[in-house]
């Protein structure tokens, strides 16, 4: 605003124009006089009409001030403040109607302390933009006066309150339009007297000299005055631009050109001068890079709120508004003290932290205060800000703080590590966004270590039902987590000890069982027998790094005698239980010995080593170790009992094969010097004596015979027990087989009388081992004939599709269902106490003769009463790769002698 040199110019330019007019317009001197009273006159009135207008924009802010510290008054139930500021903004509300009734209907106000006459604007389409700047006033004042009327327990949701910050901007972007307006107005007046002062001067060339005097004495004596006023104009402008209640500044090509006394205090300068020249990044440093990015994106900033140093060693907190004008390169805006506004809302929230503890005092919810009060879990109340309002004395405690007040206003980013502060933030946004109830584990540590809590939030509500805070509750569930743990951890130890009894899997898989849960080594020491009478310590070393722990067993270091004798003397100590012994050096961690004890005697040492830097075992962890050692001796004495069982078993079969071939030779050699003996007696000699010793011979021969047969039978079940017993196979016709067997039991089958049929469709031939299914025949039919009651028995075999069925069917007492499946284990028999001989050793040698062709064999009811075996083969079975048998089956290994049915 340069107003001197303008004016200056305008005042020659002016002189000279209106000479020349009189001269040549002598005739129109009068029209002449009128037409530059008329411009100072327009003059006058535009500049008085634009003060008015731009003083409209001051009253609006002004009101907006005055309506805040009123409702400031109101918070505090300060009345005088209420009262002084509601009087003042009705004052201001009662000037701005004035100066809008003036500006439409002319009149004269008062503006800076001086009356100022304005006309009737005659410019219809002035009216309304103007009539809707007094509109937004009304509702800016109805919104102040709703807004004053709310009740204490209404201003933190008062709409009224954001309505009045949302019409005061709004008036003041009308009022600066309307302003721009009427300067659009006024100039293109201005310009239109122009062009008609420069056709009078011209037409009025002529009687220059003529008039000269008069002119000057009718023209130029009033423009001085004109040339006053605008002066005075100009000074009035320059006072408002000064004394404006808000810092007014301006930015030309990046710097400072213009700024009010306000505005260079607000950023920290003595004197508008000293504000001049300087940058945005001079005066508000890393603020203004925030400010162009908003500039950048709009061009207008409407509120850009920063802090400065007030330089008393505080802050300021400043409130910039700022419109861009990039063809010209210049930045204008404004900037307020927000300052008292922050602590006015800073006392509202003391309030309301006050209107809330109290109704924690008072009324229904003094139970539930005492409740959270006194209860274990940590309960507590944030608001949308993360702030707290209320917490109860168990989280006060575990904060450390000496009272709640140091926690109240705090947020979690002032109280916890930064990672737990945006967990718990985010946490909180979902509580408030998904409006429901969130639960999650948390661990936070503690002064006796890490404590898991579970946590629950929940939103709560106002009485509009608009969620305000957010509720949490905290419980430590540390020990349920540890006992389900140690339950995992038995569980898991019981599942690992029961997958194998081999005596090494169970040493490696005890030592084991706490790496790394509970220890990172491990050293587990048990008791063999040794040379002597002095037992021999079996060492097995587990580590949490595998590398180290096969690095430790390659080196087969053996645990030093002196070192043993302390560990063993700290569990006698100790009466079993797990107690420390710290080695050298003396600042190591102790390690922790257990004794393996079992049926009363310690099978061995389990000694844990713990992690660097771990502190003591807790009880329930000793608890939890003693345990699981005491689980891990006893399945290291069952792994102990079972090989000794296996060795005994072994032992077992052993003896069985060696006994068997030991009897079977001399039987083999009796048997033919009772050969010889029968040829001997077949010699003539009287008939009766001959008689009697051939028939005795035979008897004897009869029962080398079936003491072979058990022999036998003993040999192939140590065969197959030991995975010995070998087929060769070959061309095998099985009717030739079947007569054959028969043809053997001629003789007993006589003597008992009892018929045998076989039935078959004629030569059935199989690739078989011959000697193997002729024992398995033998079996089959001798059994009839032992269990047939001295019945018919009948064989049939057929063949179809590659198979072959052999049925063997007596008529004896049969066998319960129960027991079909039993008759075929080693050692059993159907009928037991019975006057039959056998082993119990025929149906298990046939079954696994059967199955080693490839076959199956069953039992089955005969029709009328009786039995029925069924093999079934195949006519090409495969070779087996390796003897047939197994060397450990389930009956034998359990040690259970029994009878069988042969």
């Amino acid at each position: 605003m340069r107003f001197g040199g303008d004016l200056a110019r305008l005042r020659s330019g002016l002189m000279l124009r209106i000479g020349l007019l009189l001269s040549l317009f002598l005739l129109f001197l009068g029209a002449s006089q009128g037409l530059m009273a008329e411009v100072a006159r327009a003059k006058r009135a535009d500049a008085a009409m634009l003060n008015v207008a731009g003083s409209l924009r001051m009253l609006a802010e002004r009101y907006t001030r005055e309506t805040n510290l009123a409702l400031v008054g109101l918070s505090q139930r300060d009345w005088p403040l209420l009262m002084e500021e509601r009087s003042a903004a009705q004052q201001t509300v009662r000037l701005f109607h004035e100066r809008v009734r003036a500006l439409l209907m002319g009149g004269t106000v008062e503006l800076g302390g001086q009356p100022v006459t304005i006309p009737a604007m005659q410019a219809e389409e002035l009216h309304g933009p103007l009539r809707n700047i007094e509109e937004g006033f009304r509702e800016l004042e109805h919104a102040g006066v709703m807004a004053l009327r709310a009740e204490r327990s209404e201003l933190t949701n008062n709409p009224h309150i954001d309505r009045i910050q949302e019409k005061s901007a709004e008036l003041v972007e009308q009022t600066d339009e309307y302003v721009a307006l009427l300067q659009r107005g006024s100039d293109q007046t201005l310009g239109r007297l122009r062009w008609l002062q420069g056709g009078t001067l011209l037409a009025g060339l002529g009687l220059f000299a003529v008039l000269l005097l008069f002119v000057y004495h009718r023209v130029v004596v009033p423009l001085d005055a004109s040339v006053r006023a605008v002066r005075r104009s100009e000074q009035m402008h320059r006072a408002l631009f000064e004394g404006a209640l808000v810092g007014l500044w301006q930015v030309s090509a990046g710097r400072f050109a213009r700024a009010n006394r306000l505005a260079a205090d607000l950023f920290g300068k003595t004197a508008p001068a000293a504000l001049e020249g300087k940058t945005l990044d001079d005066v508000l440093g890393g603020a203004a890079a925030p400010l162009r990015e908003r500039l950048a994106g709009g061009g207008v900033v409407e509120e850009y709120e920063l802090e400065l140093a007030d330089g008393k060693g505080g802050l300021r907190c400043l409130a910039l508004s700022a419109c861009l004008d990039a063809e010209r390169d210049l930045l204008e805006g404004t900037v307020v003290d927000i300052t008292p506004r922050r602590r006015a809302e800073a006392a509202l929230r003391k309030t309301q932290a006050r209107l809330l503890e109290s109704a924690h005092r008072a009324g229904q919810l003094q139970i539930v205060s005492s409740l959270v009060e006194y209860s274990q879990a940590l309960i507590f109340v944030k608001d949308t800000r993360g702030r707290y309002l209320t917490v109860n004395r168990r989280l006060v405690e575990l904060l450390g703080a000496g009272e709640r007040r140091e926690l109240i206003g705090r947020t979690d980013a002032d109280l916890f590590p930064p990672e737990l502060a945006e967990h718990f933030l985010e946490s909180d946004r979902q509580v408030m966004e998904a409006d429901a109830t969130c639960d999650y584990e948390q661990v936070y540590p503690g002064a006796d270590g890490p404590h898991t809590y579970l946590v629950q939030k929940f939103p709560l509500r106002d009485t509009t039902g608009a969620i305000h805070a957010v509720c949490g509750i905290a419980t430590d569930i540390t020990e349920r987590k540890h006992a389900e743990e140690s339950l995992r951890l038995l569980s898991d130890t019981s599942r690992r000890l029961a997958s194998s009894l081999d005596f090494e899997v169970t040493l490696d898989t005890v030592a084991h069982l706490l790496v790394p849960a509970l220890a990172r080594t491990c050293v587990l020491l048990v008791q063999e027998p040794g040379d002597g009478d002095a037992p021999r310590w079996r060492q097995v070393v587990a580590d949490a790094e595998a590398c180290r722990e096969r690095r430790q067993r390659a080196l087969e270091q053996e645990v030093s005698p002196e070192q043993l004798s302390r560990w063993l003397a700290a569990v006698r100590d100790a009466s079993g239980a797990c107690t420390p012994v710290r080695d050298s050096p003396p600042q190591a961690p102790p390690a922790w010995v257990t004794p393996l004890r079992v049926r009363g005697e310690v099978l061995g040492l389990y000694v844990l080593f713990p992690e660097p830097g771990r502190g003591p075992y807790s009880e329930a962890e000793l608890a939890l170790i003693e345990e699981v050692s005491q689980r891990g001796g006893l399945a290291i004495d069952a792994a102990r009992l079972y090989r000794r069982s296996r060795e005994a078993t072994q032992a077992r079969e052993e003896f069985l094969s060696i006994a068997s071939h030991e009897l079977k030779t001399p039987l083999t050699s009796l048997k033919l010097h009772l050969q010889s003996l029968e040829r001997e007696a077949r010699r003539p000699r009287p008939g009766t004596e001959s008689v009697r010793i051939t028939r005795l011979l035979h008897l004897a021969d009869r029962q080398l015979n079936r003491l072979r047969e058990h022999i036998d039978n003993l040999l192939d079940v140590s065969r197959i027990l030991t995975g010995r017993m070998e087929l060769h196979f070959g061309d095998v016709e099985l009717s030739e087989v079947v007569g054959e067997v028969l043809a053997g039991l001629n003789e007993e089958l006589s003597r008992g009388r009892i018929p045998v049929q076989f039935e078959h469709d004629g030569p059935i031939h199989a690739r078989w081992d011959r000697p193997r299914i002729e024992q398995v025949v033998s079996n089959l039919v001798g059994n009839a004939i032992k269990y047939g009651e001295q019945k018919p028995v009948r064989v049939s075999a057929r063949a179809q599709a590659g198979r072959v069925w052999l049925r063997v069917q007596d008529q004896g007492p049969g066998i319960a269902p129960k027991d079909r499946e039993r008759i075929f284990q080693v050692f059993e028999r159907a009928v037991r106490g019975t006057n039959i001989s056998g082993f119990g050793l025929g149906l298990y040698v046939t079954r696994q003769i059967v199955q080693a062709h490839g076959g199956t064999i069953q039992v089955e009811d005969t029709p009328g009463g009786g039995t029925t075996f069924v093999v079934e083969l195949p006519v090409d079975p495969e070779s087996p790769a390796e003897p047939v048998g197994t060397r450990h089956p389930p009956g034998l290994e359990a040690g259970a002698e029994s009878q069988a049915m042969c």
